[in-house]
């Protein structure tokens, strides 16, 4: 069951995404916003929740675009 967002809600990352070992912290606010921001930092990144939906989107048609061409660029290059 789904319920709808009425109050802000902060989560902490499981593992640390760069080579400073750092977090990040994820804010779902109210209006439909997604914010981000380093641990041990104050400055918040933010945006509306459908902007990210529509990038990870692309994100994901590109990468299987590029698995496609790669597949297609080793199978000519067998020599068949």
């Amino acid at each position: 069951m789904v319920t709808e967002l009425r109050r802000t809600i902060i989560r902490r990352t499981v593992g640390s995404f760069d080579h400073r070992q750092r977090r990040l912290i994820v804010r779902l606010e109210r209006g439909d916003v997604v914010s981000l921001r380093e641990e041990r930092t104050h400055k918040w990144f933010t945006a509306p929740i459908n902007r990210v939906f529509r990038q990870i989107v692309q994100w994901n048609v590109l990468a299987k675009k590029a698995v496609k061409k790669h597949r297609g660029t080793n199978e000519n290059a067998c020599g068949d």
